[in-house]
């Protein structure tokens, strides 16, 4: 099941880093909304919505 796995805290950085640049990348698509950018726009959306679910649902496996 996917709750009881555990994330290395290097992926969880990796995700967050995701979902930084592919939001950030997002709203510049959103906002410009030229030739093909609405469906950039929903891809990178899509990834940023992602690495969110995956780093709220997953613990990381972090050791003290």
């Amino acid at each position: 099941m996917l709750l009881s796995n555990y994330l290395p805290s290097y992926l969880g950085l990796i995700l967050i880093l995701l979902m930084i640049f592919f939001g950030r990348a997002f709203r510049e698509n959103w906002k410009n909304k030229n030739d093909g950018g609405l469906l950039k726009a929903w891809v990178y959306g899509l990834i940023s919505f992602t690495s969110f679910i995956i780093l709220a649902l997953v613990p990381l496996d972090i050791q003290l």
